[in-house]
């Protein structure tokens, strides 16, 4: 039996896989988040638990709203829908916009929607996917809680991560070091699913090399350029009055295909970053405020004692002066980076 009550708590991960493992799915999942590999990954769990095998086409059904409205009678012909072959059919609707942008502004609209997400029958999986909820919806999502789960997938810290991709990599019996590690999670942004991509590249080497051991010369050969450390030893080099260094790690990235405008734009992110952890000074406030890796956040404090705020409130209008160069046909990229790189170490 699907069950019949939850509690309004948003849910995590592991709240959805404790589901899955106990055969106990709600009737609605309301999921959002921004670790999209764990949304689609929890999306192919459940599918592959409650949808009997080679029945796919009849009891899954996928909806993409991006560019529509979804009427409300089409949703509860969706909902309503019996399964053919499998306990449950399973309906995944995709950013609706039900829950943030196009939620409805009239009552009697919001109590027909809260009437159909309520009479769900139990027989009936649905799964909104949304890019954006707004939590201030609270009687749809209210209504949601009352028969189903809320969820809310974000990106995973940094404790969890290593643990994720030294168990990935042991399997193979191949062994990364810490500094391997707080690496692979720079150069990806901490998205799961680029992780993922990486550690799949490492394990194909390893494998046919016969290599167990991986150092950073191995992942910097193996894995894309670590471009976040890149920037934050040209802001080390900027701070030190060192442009010539400065303009070596540039010209490095532009030799591994690393795009000017994007190490520019990474540069000037950077630099926003170092304000904030200037004026905010708490590494554990950084991280909430900017949705950064504690050990992110703490590197921004350490390297922002570097600078004044004048300082860096000055390189920050340099990185906005220098994509103007550009965009007006007074420099080419190269020349308007080299120029900032410059102009920065004279600050």
């Amino acid at each position: 039996m699907a069950k019949q009550e939850k509690n309004s708590n948003w849910k995590n991960y592991a709240d959805i896989v404790a589901d899955i493992k106990n055969d106990s799915p709600s009737r609605i999942y309301l999921i959002s988040g921004e670790e999209k590999y764990l949304v689609d990954k929890i999306v192919a769990e459940m599918k592959k638990r409650w949808i009997a095998s080679g029945a796919e086409s009849l009891d899954f059904y996928l909806k993409d709203q991006s560019n529509s409205d979804l009427p409300i009678d089409e949703f509860q012909s969706l909902a309503g829908t019996p399964p053919f072959l499998s306990r449950l059919r399973m309906t995944v609707i995709r950013n609706t916009g039900l829950f943030s942008t196009k939620s409805p502004s009239v009552s009697a609209d919001v109590e027909r929607w809260k009437a159909a997400i309520s009479a769900v029958p139990e027989f009936a999986l649905v799964v909104f996917v949304e890019d954006k909820v707004d939590k201030r919806k609270k009687q749809l999502l209210e209504a949601v809680s009352s028969v189903g789960t809320l969820a809310e997938l974000n990106f995973q810290d940094e404790e969890m991560l290593a643990k994720w991709i030294k168990s990935s990599l042991a399997r193979k019996n191949i062994n990364i070091p810490a500094n391997c590690v707080s690496s692979l999670i720079s150069r990806t942004d901490s998205s799961m699913r680029m992780i993922e991509n990486e550690v799949t590249k490492i394990m194909l080497y390893c494998e046919n090399k016969d290599v167990h051991q991986l150092d950073l010369n191995l992942l910097n050969r193996l894995s894309i350029p670590d471009v976040h450390a890149s920037v934050f030893n040209m802001t080390d080099a900027i701070g030190q009055k060192q442009p010539g260094r400065a303009l070596e790690i540039m010209n490095d990235l532009i030799i591994l295909k690393e795009a000017i405008p994007k190490i520019r734009l990474m540069l000037a992110r950077h630099i926003r970053h170092l304000i904030c952890a200037k004026e905010l000074g708490n590494a554990s406030e950084i991280a909430s405020r900017l949705k950064v890796q504690p050990f992110v956040a703490r590197n921004l404090v350490s390297q922002s004692r570097g600078f004044t705020l004048q300082q860096l409130e000055k390189i920050y209008f340099l990185c906005f002066e220098s994509d103007q160069w550009v965009k007006t046909g007074k420099m080419d990229d190269r020349m308007s980076m080299e120029v900032l790189l410059s102009a920065c170490g004279q600050v």
